[in-house]
């Protein structure tokens, strides 16, 4: 597993359109959010869809 540093600024470079809302939702989520000691997106797949979700917003 990558650490979230470096899944960070992989899934950045994957945004489409990015902007500073979706990086920092993007960061808010690899770094910040943490539920019950787990941080739920640490692996690359949980990141990728994440990314998914955000290039499917406007």
């Amino acid at each position: 597993m990558k650490n979230r540093k470096e899944l960070f600024e992989e899934a950045k470079s994957l945004i489409v359109e990015s902007n500073p809302h979706k990086e920092s939702i993007l960061y808010h989520n690899i770094f910040s959010l943490k539920v019950n000691g787990f941080y739920p997106f640490s692996s690359k797949q949980d990141v990728m869809g994440l990314v998914n979700f955000l290039n499917n917003i406007d």
